[in-house]
């Protein structure tokens, strides 16, 4: 067995690849052991993984929905109290509780105790509007994610591990995750839904929905010409998470094919409008 990223062997591999973060929530979506070595698997967390988690609007985002990371930890930020004094703003779980805390520097702790009007803490908050930066460290986490995503659609194919690493096509991609190799990858980015909206289930529980993703396909050539019919396609991985929609084409560093598809399909998202027939079911 071969790591679908360095292409070496992850024969030996003891730790499972998450393919969204622990730290957005997510408990099951995890590629089956080796898939992904054990030096890629720290690499990406430490640096692919982590920058996202700590951009100000993931930060912000985390704190508001309290998610633990897989230290159970959850982020700190920063707030102010009585207007003019900074502050550092933590959570954490106890007893299955979330418990708020705040850091105050002794000179902010001299003026409470000295001043006779009310303390008041300002803490800043992840609103709908906020949406991560279209840059290279948006875009190798959405390929990280892409090709791990492809590779779990296709688990349950005999040698599709093998075939993917081997596949060529899949090197632009697999490089940008692994290496940052392309210095403007665009996506899309957009939100579709709020991020607290409350979904109904099939079995009739209520919550949040943490993430959900597909693959859109998009054909751009068609050959009827040779003995062999075929179909050129861009292949798109579509992900929403916590209600932010992020799209990467797979093939390169092109969103535009997306972008056209979204006007011929009124903005509707390919998670929630009819698949790709053809595709992988």
């Amino acid at each position: 067995m071969k790591c679908l990223f360095c292409k070496q062997s992850s024969t030996d591999t003891k730790s499972v690849e998450h393919v969204v973060p622990e730290s957005l929530g997510n408990t099951k979506f995890i590629l089956p052991l080796g898939y992904v070595c054990d030096k890629c698997n720290n690499y990406f967390a430490r640096e692919v993984e982590k920058p996202f988690l700590e951009l100000p609007e993931l930060r912000l985002l985390r704190f508001q929905e309290s998610i633990p990371n897989k230290k159970n930890k959850m982020p700190a930020i920063d707030g102010l109290l009585n207007g003019n004094y900074r502050i550092k703003l933590k959570r954490k779980l106890s007893h299955n509780e979330v418990v708020n805390e705040a850091e105050i520097t002794p000179e902010a702790m001299d003026k409470l105790f000295n001043d006779s009007e009310k303390a008041t803490i300002i803490v800043p908050a992840f609103t709908n509007e906020m949406l991560p930066p279209n840059n290279a460290i948006t875009s190798r986490f959405l390929a990280k994610m892409a090709l791990e995503a492809f590779a779990d659609k296709l688990k349950d194919i005999e040698n599709s591990l093998e075939d993917l690493v081997n596949d060529t096509e899949f090197d632009m991609i697999r490089n940008h995750a692994r290496l940052g190799t392309i210095k403007n990858w665009p996506c899309s980015i957009r939100r579709i839904y709020n991020y607290d909206k409350i979904w109904e289930y099939s079995d009739g529980l209520h919550g949040q929905m943490v993430h959900e993703s597909d693959f859109l396909l998009i054909p751009v050539e068609k050959n009827n010409n040779s003995s062999t019919e075929y179909i050129m396609a861009e292949i798109y991985f579509v992900i929403a998470l916590w209600g932010i929609e992020f799209a990467i084409n797979m093939a390169g560093p092109e969103i535009s094919g997306y972008e056209d598809w979204l006007k011929t399909h009124n903005g509707e998202s390919p998670l929630y409008c009819e698949k790709n027939k053809n595709f992988l079911k």
